[in-house]
């Protein structure tokens, strides 16, 4: 959606060229380069998708801004964030009008729109209601259950629900030289000790974290291998002291420039690690199905990956998400660990990590009018990702993202490249 003048001449323009691109398209030489006339076809149609998709856009915010659209309706509460910018545009406003009234920045309400409002409190949008002067009206009703015995969380930790077979053969009881079945007969004394080691409280750390799933998680599983990247964290020697501040623009900006590199997973683990942040590769544990983490261990902050996805798109895109948590969301005494499998559906903490993640890796301004945005080839790919000194895979991923089109550029996501970059870890294959 087009919320203000500068994205409207912006989509303008774009319009433009991609109307010269589909003039000027050659289904013979589209089809040579392609090496498949099916390819060709594909690159063509989607040209003229993008034009209506941008030619509808155009339309619908010159409809507003004229004024001939007096009366927007919604069907639902889910539809009021895209109302109150209807509203805005249809009244007139700049987003720099409604935010002087609001008495906060232009770069707020940008905020705001761009996100949907989702970070927005109930109040500021009653408010931002109010001053629209839009009337909401919804219909509520309570419908009354049937009352039921809330389930008791178990105060003592059940040390024999740990996956202790696999937690053995992956070698994390240093120390105990025992068999499998030695250890299975001594599992709760052992299981004990390890995690005992790491976490001091378990019984509330085993279901006080935050965990992004669309699955059930075994949370027995997610402690124990929460207390592995610990461990491994623990051993990691580094002197650097973590200071917040130090997560900059400038600085996030350096850490993604990293990916432009055949070794940017390794160069990113130094960077993280120069300004007191460890990352842990270690994969999951069944029951789990997590991508990464971010959590403390003795005040310094940790990053833990899996690497469910052996590929440098979701490297960078797990890596950024769970160090915006940790400069934006954890707190000590508040929330102290947040779990996330990335295929799952965000809540508002997410959607604010996810989002922050997008425009660190390729900044919202350059995203609008990139041609490989439109154009979803693999020299569009390598253009821009030579024009922003970042790796291709990471552009070819938003790519395949926003078009949810998992069986393009598969040459160019970087699948097998991160794993074996980290030698010393076993994944098991």
């Amino acid at each position: 959606m087009i919320t203000n003048e500068r994205q409207y001449k912006i989509t303008k323009t774009q319009l433009q060229k991609l109307k010269i691109a589909i003039l000027s398209f050659d289904i013979h030489e589209a089809t040579k380069l392609t090496g498949s006339k099916v390819l060709a076809k594909a690159e063509f149609e989607a040209l003229q998708s993008e034009v209506s998709v941008l030619s509808a856009q155009l339309l619908e915010y010159e409809s507003l801004k004229s004024g001939a659209v007096t009366i927007i309706r919604a069907q639902s509460l889910d539809e009021l964030p895209r109302l109150l910018i209807q509203a805005r545009i249809s009244q007139g406003l700049t987003q720099r009008e409604l935010a002087e009234k609001l008495n906060t920045k232009e770069q707020q309400i940008q905020r705001y729109e761009s996100e949907e409002y989702a970070s927005a409190s109930l109040r500021r949008i009653m408010e931002i209601s109010k001053i629209l002067e839009l009337e909401i009206s919804e219909v509520a009703q309570l419908r009354k259950k049937k009352k039921v015995k809330e389930s008791i969380q178990p105060t003592e930790i059940d040390w024999s629900r740990f996956p202790i077979k696999e937690m053995y053969r992956r070698g994390w009881f240093e120390g105990f030289t025992g068999s499998l079945k030695a250890a299975i007969a001594e599992k709760e004394v052992i299981v004990e000790a390890f995690v005992t080691n790491f976490i001091r409280k378990p019984s509330m750390t085993l279901y006080r974290k935050k965990v992004r799933s669309g699955s059930i998680i075994d949370n027995y599983s997610l402690l124990a291998w929460e207390c592995r990247v610990l461990s491994i964290a623990s051993r990691d020697v580094d002197t650097s002291t973590f200071n917040r501040k130090s997560i900059t623009d400038e600085w996030i900006n350096e850490l993604v420039k990293k990916s432009q590199y055949p070794d940017g997973p390794i160069r990113a683990k130094d960077f993280l690690k120069s300004v007191g942040i460890s990352l842990i590769i270690e994969p999951l544990l069944s029951g789990t199905h997590i991508d990464g983490a971010a959590f403390y261990n003795d005040g310094k902050p940790v990053i833990g990956l899996t690497l469910r996805y052996d590929r440098l798109d979701n490297f960078w895109f797990v890596l950024l998400h769970e160090l915006f948590h940790i400069s934006k969301h954890l707190r000590k005494g508040e929330t102290e660990n947040i779990f996330d499998d990335m295929d799952s559906e965000p809540d508002m903490i997410e959607t604010e990590a996810d989002e922050l993640a997008s425009r660190a890796l390729i900044p919202y301004d350059v995203w609008e009018t990139a041609l490989a945005r439109y154009v979803r080839n693999e020299e569009s790919v390598m253009s821009l990702s030579e024009e922003l000194n970042i790796s291709p895979a990471i552009i070819a991923g938003r790519i395949r993202n926003e078009s949810d089109n998992y069986f393009i550029l598969n040459n160019i996501i970087g699948q097998g490249d991160v794993r074996k970059q980290f030698h010393t870890v076993d994944f098991g294959v």
